[in-house]
């Protein structure tokens, strides 16, 4: 039987007889993965502790008929805010979510295991005494709406990386430049449409320049850089219904997470 070992992160489980448990983890070398974690519900499961939702764990892994086998559980790194703060314990199931939805098992994607680690940082951390922020930075967004944006620019990083990279920089009918003014954006072609080519197909939904402008920085910059932007707040809002509409287009379905934490913000 082979061995293996990686880190990964719980994003989903599900219960398997008395005792066991079907897990689905962000791996770094191998991917979205189906585990079994045989006992891991006794109270003396020596791998419980290391396989909670949202904990970066080092895995010992033996590949059997159906499922990996885990046969052994470090933990690497806790968040432990995550855990104890609902709000924060509803935006990583969000993200679980999206991963869950996304990915393809047993495809390997370092990529967004790498941006799985630093959502997960970023809700962990901020709002936190313990961790420092820019005066300016906190007074214009504040905690929540600061991670509100972090999850925006998480959304569309992921989207990309599975092969929807949305149209943000020419019309997707006529392919010419979108200029600023007038344009609008379709959840189902994927991208925006200038002025003349609305007027011809009829369809799409206007969209602001700020809202564009947005979309486009959280395309190119990392998490570092888009904290530092200063974001008006309907423009934020505007860009994430446009995200959230996509995804459901794509995913041809509403995120349960997505409704709870629209729930929790309210």
């Amino acid at each position: 039987m082979l061995s293996y070992k990686t880190s990964g992160i719980v994003i989903k489980g599900t219960n398997l007889g008395e005792a066991d448990r079907i897990l689905t983890i962000m791996t770094e070398r191998f991917g979205k993965i189906k585990v079994m974690a045989k006992g891991i519900r006794k109270i003396k499961s020596h791998l419980a502790g290391s396989l909670e939702p949202f904990t970066l764990t080092g895995l010992q892994l033996h590949e059997g008929r159906n499922f990996y086998l885990v046969t052994g559980a470090v933990i690497e790194k806790e968040f432990r805010n995550i855990h104890s703060d609902l709000k924060k314990t509803s935006q990583a199931f969000y993200v679980g979510e999206l991963i869950d939805k996304f990915c393809e098992e047993n495809q390997k994607n370092g990529a967004v295991f790498k941006l799985l680690c630093q959502i997960l940082t970023i809700i962990d951390e901020e709002g936190c005494d313990k961790y420092e922020r820019p005066f300016d930075i906190v007074t214009a967004l504040g905690s929540n709406n600061l991670i509100n944006l972090m999850l925006r620019a998480f959304e569309i990083k992921l989207i990309e990386s599975e092969g929807f990279k949305p149209e943000l920089t020419n019309c997707v009918h006529c392919k010419n430049k979108i200029e600023a003014g007038g344009s609008f954006w379709d959840d189902t072609e994927g991208g925006l449409i200038c002025p003349a080519c609305q007027k011809i197909y009829h369809h799409g939904k206007e969209i602001s320049d700020s809202a564009i402008k947005l979309l486009r920085f959280a395309e190119t910059n990392d998490f570092a850089k888009m904290k530092l932007a200063r974001i008006d707040q309907k423009v934020r809002e505007e860009a994430e219904k446009i995200l959230s509409l996509y995804i459901r287009n794509i995913l041809e379905r509403e995120l349960k997470s997505e409704k709870f934490l629209r729930q929790i913000n309210s």
